[in-house]
């Protein structure tokens, strides 16, 4: 009778089996990288929130007519000649049976055209769409340490004297984890919030 089965359990149980160290490393990285994926996808959809109200905020610029739609015209004049002649085959991709974009189709452009995939580019990596983004720039101005969070401290610094109520209760009802600092999501969270109405 082959005892070699036996022998393969028998040291699968006492020794360090490399099939055991695979199983828990693997285990090990799923459970410390679920709250970072959550995390990067709260990231995401905040950094997509931003971008969407800074697409509309562009679009009702320069919608020079008020029609509600970007033609072809507005939009050369927006990219100038030379960006309009490369962009044009995504405006064209997107463009409605009237040639022009509406606000979701001008926003889907400037989403290939920003965040990739318009001319076969890549998709840019979330976190250079933080670090380039508006809001990421900000972030970065804020946090004078420059350790990836704006404490109380350095949030007071940016206004002249000191902060007022509105703007204490602001960063106060921002830190949602309440240890003084806010992170990279409090603070989109925070910019993309409504503002409060003054009492």
């Amino acid at each position: 009778m082959d005892d070699k089965p036996h022998r393969l359990r028998d040291t699968c149980a006492t020794e360090s089996h490399p099939m055991k160290k695979i199983f828990l490393f693997t285990i090990a990285a799923a459970f410390l990288a679920g709250p970072a994926q959550a995390d990067d996808k709260k990231l995401e959809a905040l950094l997509d929130k931003a971008f969407d109200k800074e697409q509309t905020r562009i679009f009702k610029g320069r919608d020079k007519d008020g029609d509600g739609s970007m033609s072809r015209g507005e939009f050369t004049s927006l990219y100038g000649e030379g960006g309009a002649k490369r962009w044009l085959p995504v405006f064209d991709k997107h463009a409605g049976k009237d040639k022009a974009l509406s606000l979701k189709e001008f926003s889907a452009v400037r989403r290939d055209i920003h965040l990739g995939g318009g001319n076969g580019e890549r998709p840019v990596a979330l976190e250079n769409r933080f670090k380039f983004s508006r809001q990421g720039k900000m972030f970065r101005t804020y946090d004078k340490s420059g350790d990836g969070k704006v404490t109380n401290a350095e949030w007071a610094q940016m206004f002249e004297g000191k902060p007022n109520a509105a703007r204490l209760a602001q960063f106060k009802s921002a830190d949602g984890n309440k240890d003084g600092a806010l992170d990279r999501i409090e603070f989109l969270e925070m910019l993309l919030s409504p503002p409060r109405r003054e009492r």
